[in-house]
């Protein structure tokens, strides 16, 4: 696959760190050279290995080139001064120490994405000095040299290319200083590509343009970078690369032998919880760990992991070094232009082949042939990235030190003349296009100490820059550059107030190679010895290794990239060996396709996506969110009953805290808040002594659902947290969270505010049966969520759009049309997450659409039959039986505007007639004239007629069973009628007779008996015409709707049970109360229209009749059933 200036599609191998599995073989923490061939070697072994890099992942074509685009990657740290400034993931760290500042690159591909190019073999002496443990200068580096260069193919900078002027003037100035000096004088090989091609891992890459900017990121695709090698290729063979990854400290569990990995999510928004990022990390398990996140990276986690309570030899921290680096800059040369400030966002094909600037070092006056070690060095010419342009003249002004050239009046005069051409025409001319930047490296005495103050890095190297050897070193700069006509200008922290400090881009030592712990940190083979002394001294931490320039415990005098590969090399090598793992030696010939790696398992297809800036794009969705959240409270053991107030006041008399810190990312907002599922990926930590020292890690698989409707309550939702827990000793739990929104904070934002912060929790020991399930309750709790952390929450959260990028489209244009489409999303989010809240904050005003029409419940497994019967008055009945045995039989007659079916409906877990079949009965129903599945319910009916129904029903029962008494149970308007017949004697053979809610004297609640004086059935009768009132929640036709919108804030029972459901209302305005929502389930609720008809307006009036007089009436209002003669006669 081809990228770079012009590629608008870059290539994505990272891995979202919610996709990041609990445990791999082997954990590779950095990415740069020693991580990148540790990463690459391992993944090649077969062996599962995950990546952890903490910056982000950046292709050519994506680096900063302006001012305005770099300023934002830049991080300073000063742990002294306790100051920290700047994006924590950014691609430019810059460490301020006492007397040794330290500059690193962080993304994925490490230093190298910065880095200079250079790559030259450290000298014989060096190699052979006695700091280097015997069994590496035994068999030296030659074979581990010649392996890195054959996967980073260094060359030297072409004869037949263009003529670089800044190489031409190097060479000048050694010929100046002397045949010493010039006869050292070299092209260096370089890790830049001059062809177009693939390179060793089958990443194509460009050629060179020349750009100059390999400081600040170079954008043409030319740069041999970790990540177009070593990463890419370990990718290409199934490892799991993780961006964004900060890793603080390792711990070997003993009792699993297993390493520990903690590491803190560079997650934007997880950063605003301050206390929570830092103190909650993630962890990933591991066989064997690989430290490759550079010398102060390594030993900043080494000295950490120290203070945790590793076991580590006390030299940790010790013989750093900055390589000898000295920066300094020749301003001004009247002697020639130097074109050495990088080209800027113009595209470099449209400057003069002249003009060119050509990779930041191309050449090097080698000076490591002095018998004296400690006395070679090398001399090299850099290029300043454009980005830095602006600031080199104000830079150069105010420096101190400098040393000037004797000048005479009309040379004063034609310097100045240069100095204002550049202030009014920019960096490419005039005295800053005259200015060489000069890059030493030698040797220092490697008394640095690394060491951890305010728990961060503190670099402290006393005297460094004011040595005797800085100052040689200094004059030869200032002899090269004055000869030339121009001013020695010192780098920019060697000034007095600075204390002489140096800048490095070479840090190396902290976790020295030594004979044992006595001497240094790691043995030869990069294996972290555990003590310091004693007959331990030789110990090493089974599987934990330095890999990065940390191990290297001396100033090698050159640009060490090249060792360190070496190095590294040989450890993988070695570790593989003792692990009996073999490195497959493959050569790759064919280009990588990036959408899938060649040589490991398939990957699913969301998987295939990376993070860019924190989020998964580009993805096949239209965009997505993401937002962090903490939520604190107590958690009581050994509850296993759900009073999760008694479990929230068992944990706090126990003091038993527990917090969650989880961020929710939903990569597809449209899946998120339109189908079912409503789920989203959550990743984070779960903090809670009583299970775990350690936080708890919430694992892959775990999900976060955002309005799920509750089945088993009415017009309930839950916010649900699915966790799968992981401790560090290996411990499986299941952690089950919900949130639960419902109309009892109908216009109280007190009671929607806890509704949506508190969450209850339980948590179970994990079943492993093929996938996570719930077991044994370890235990239940209550969290909330505070104010504070919520406006954190809210400041954190963030929107993006997958937008294709187009590139005929300007940058600043572009990125407005990218922030509109990410606020479009979270404004769909937000508007979702609103309509939602209103929906149970508001319900009168809204339409509950509820749970989904076909949710249903398994019911009895009896056969249902059904058949129609006649009654003595020409009506028509509809018969209904499950035949369960011998028991019975029973009769269930339902009342007005229902069916059969709320006997025996499949919309709850368990109804009526299922439970009578499972203990045996033989179970009838019956359809009267009353129920909406009967023609004849939509005209005006008495009740008394449908007495004549309850009898063809007990005539049908006793006639299929040849009972001569039956039992029945009666409800409602079914009872009123029923006992109509057996008051007069209509209705004979039944035995026993169960009435539900009325007999033979109505006695209405206060509501209905204020609506039954009234007369308001009356009411609507004759003012709107209504001759049947329908229940049914679609009504239609204009009359209907307009009932709906006057009924919207009838109250349904107690005020706190007004909800949006049309049958709801019109059922309680005809019947009163018929249900409590606690007693019902979301599907029954929301399917209420399948056993629900409507009532005409001759039966409502006559149970209102009956409500008023408080006994049962005929349609004339007159008193004939409930008589002493009838009572006699009738029900002995």
């Amino acid at each position: 696959m081809s990228f770079g200036p012009q590629q608008a599609d870059f290539p994505r191998i990272g891995l979202p760190v919610p996709k990041m599995r609990p445990a791999y073989d082997v954990v590779v923490i950095g990415s740069g050279y020693g991580a990148g061939v540790a990463a690459c070697r391992m993944a090649r072994t077969g062996h599962s290995v995950a990546v952890l890099e903490k910056g982000l992942e950046r292709w050519p074509g994506e680096f900063p080139e302006s001012v305005s685009d770099s300023l934002p990657e830049v991080h300073v740290s000063a742990p002294d001064e306790t100051f920290e400034t700047g994006k924590r993931n950014g691609l430019y760290h810059l460490y301020v120490g006492d007397d040794q500042n330290a500059f690193v690159g962080e993304g994925l591909g490490g230093t190298s994405l910065l880095n200079a190019n250079v790559a030259l073999r450290m000298d014989d002496l060096t190699e052979r000095m006695d700091v280097w443990p015997p069994e590496l200068k035994a068999e030296g580096l030659s074979r581990y040299y010649d392996r890195a260069e054959k996967m980073l193919r260094p060359t030297p900078y072409p004869e037949d290319w263009p003529t670089l002027k800044k190489l031409t003037t190097l060479e000048r100035q050694a010929n100046q200083l002397g045949s010493g000096y010039s006869d050292r004088f070299s092209r260096t090989p370089i890790t830049v590509s001059f062809n177009d091609g693939l390179n060793a891992a089958g990443v194509y890459q460009h050629a060179s343009t020349l750009t100059g900017n390999d400081c600040t990121g170079v954008n043409d695709g030319s740069k041999t970078t970790t990540l177009v090698t070593y990463i890419a290729d370990a990718w290409n063979h199934g490892a799991e690369i993780f961006c964004s990854c900060e890793v603080t400290h390792v711990k070997y569990i003993e009792s699993t032998q297993k390493w520990v990995v903690f590491f803190k999510w560079l997650q934007p928004g997880r950063q605003e919880f301050t206390d929570d990022f830092d103190t909650k990390p993630f962890f990933v398990l591991a066989n064997a760990v690989f430290l490759g996140a550079g010398a102060l990276g390594s030993t900043e986690i080494i000295l950490r992991s120290k203070a945790m309570g590793l076991p580590v030899s006390d030299n940790v921290g010790r013989s750093y070094s900055g390589n000898g680096d000295i920066l300094a800059f020749g301003y001004d040369l009247s002697a020639a232009e130097c074109n050495a400030i990088g080209v800027g966002p113009n595209d470099p094909a449209k400057r003069p082949v002249t003009d060119q600037v050509g990779p930041c070092i191309t050449g090097v006056i080698d000076m490591r042939n002095n018998p004296d070690v400690l006395k070679r060095y090398v001399i090299e010419e850099g290029v300043a990235p454009f980005a830095l342009s602006p600031f080199l003249q104000t830079l150069f002004n105010l420096t101190p030190n400098k040393v000037s050239p004797s000048q005479n009046p009309i040379q004063a005069i034609v310097s100045l003349a240069r100095v204002l051409q550049s202030r009014l025409g920019g960096p490419f001319v005039g005295a800053l296009n005259r200015t060489m930047m000069y890059l030493i490296m030698s040797h220092d005495d490697n008394q640095g100490i690394l060491s951890l103050q305010n728990n961060k890095l503190r670099i402290s190297f006393e005297g460094v820059g004011d040595t005797t050897r800085v100052k040689q070193l200094h004059e030869t700069l200032a002899s090269m550059t004055v000869r030339s006509g121009g001013t020695f200008v010192p780098g920019p922290f060697y000034t007095p107030i600075a204390g002489d400090a140096l800048i490095t881009v070479h840090s190396i030592g902290g976790c020295a190679m030594g004979a044992d712990g006595t001497t240094g940190v790691t043995n030869h083979k990069g294996q972290v010895f555990k003590y310091s002394d004693g007959r331990r001294k030789t110990d090493v931490h089974t599987g934990l290794y330095v890999v990065d320039g940390a191990v290297i415990p001396t100033a090698i005098g050159v640009n060490p990239f090249l060792t360190i590969s070496a190095i590294a090399e040989r450890t993988v090598e070695l570790a593989a060996r003792d692990r009996g793992w073999v490195i497959n030696p493959r050569i790759i010939t064919h280009p990588v396709d990036f959408k899938a790696p060649a040589y490991a398992p398939p990957r699913s297809q969301t998987d295939l996506y990376a993070i860019r800036n924190g989020f998964l794009t580009p993805a096949p969705a239209e965009g997505g969110i993401a937002f962090s959240e903490v939520m604190k409270g107590h958690f009581g053991t050994g509850v296993t009953s759900e009073d999760y107030e008694f479990a929230d006041r068992q944990g706090r008399s126990s003091s038993t805290a527990m917090d969650v810190f989880l961020t929710i990312i939903a990569y597809d907002l449209h899946a998120l808040v339109s189908l079912d599922d409503h789920s989203a990926d959550i990743a984070g930590t779960v903090s809670c002594r009583a299970l775990s020292d350690d936080p708890l890690l919430v694992c892959a698989g775990s999900r976060f659902r955002l309005f799920t409707r509750d089945l088993s309550h009415v017009s309930t939702e839950n916010l649900a947290y699915d966790l799968n827990l992981l401790a560090t000793d290996g411990t499986k739990y299941r952690f089950e969270g919900h949130k639960v929104v419902n109309s009892t904070a109908m216009f109280n934002a007190g009671l929607m505010w806890r509704a949506t912060t508190t969450l209850y929790v339980t948590v179970t020991v994990a079943e492993d049966r093929g996938n996570l399930t719930a077991g044994t309750v370890t235990g239940r709790g209550i969290l909330r969520l505070g104010v504070s952390d919520l406006v954190k929450e809210l400041t954190g959260f963030a929107a993006w759009a997958n937008l294709p990028e187009n590139v005929n489209i300007p940058p600043r244009l572009a990125r407005l049309r990218q922030q509109l489409a990410a606020f479009k999303i979270g404004a769909q989010f937000v508007t979702y997450f609103a309509a939602n809240i209103a929906e149970h904050f508001l319900p009168p005003m809204l339409q509950y659409t509820g749970a989904s029409k076909s949710t249903t419940y398994p019911t009895t497994s009896t056969e249902h039959v059904e058949w129609y019967a006649s009654t003595r008055d020409g009506g028509q009945i509809r018969m209904h039986r499950w035949n369960a045995g011998r028991k019975g039989p029973i009769l269930l007659v339902p009342g007005a505007s229902v069916t059969y079916e709320i006997f025996a409906t499949n919309l709850i877990p368990r109804n009526f007639v299922t439970f009578l079949t499972d203990r045996g009965y033989d179970v009838f129903s019956v359809d009267h004239r009353l129920s909406p599945t009967i023609r004849a319910s939509k005209g005006q009916i008495a009740v008394e007629s449908v007495r004549f129904d309850v009898e063809a029903a007990v005539s049908e029962v006793k006639r299929r069973t040849g009972c001569p008494n039956i039992s029945a149970v009666v409800h409602c308007a079914g009872s009123v009628a029923t006992f109509m017949g057996l008051l007069d004697g209509t209705i004979t053979g039944l035995g026993h007779v169960v009435a539900s809610q009325v007999a033979m004297h109505p006695v209405a609640a206060t509501v209905n008996w204020v609506k039954a004086h009234l007369y308001l059935a009356p009411i609507v009768n004759r003012l709107l015409g209504v001759k049947y009132l329908d229940v049914h929640s679609t009504p239609r036709g204009l009359m209907q709707v307009a009932i709906d919108q006057v009924l919207r804030l009838y109250p349904v029972g107690q005020f706190s049970e007004i909800c949006g459901s049309t049958v709801c209302h019109r059922s309680s305005l005809c019947f009163g109360v018929l249900w409590h929502h606690d007693n019902l389930n979301d599907a029954l609720h929301s399917n209420l229209d399948k056993i629900m008809g409507g009532v005409n307006m001759t039966t409502l009036l006559q149970l209102i009749d009956m409500t008023i007089q408080k006994e049962l009436l005929n349609v004339k209002r007159e008193k004939v059933y409930v008589t002493a003669d009838n009572a006699r006669r009738n029900l002995k």
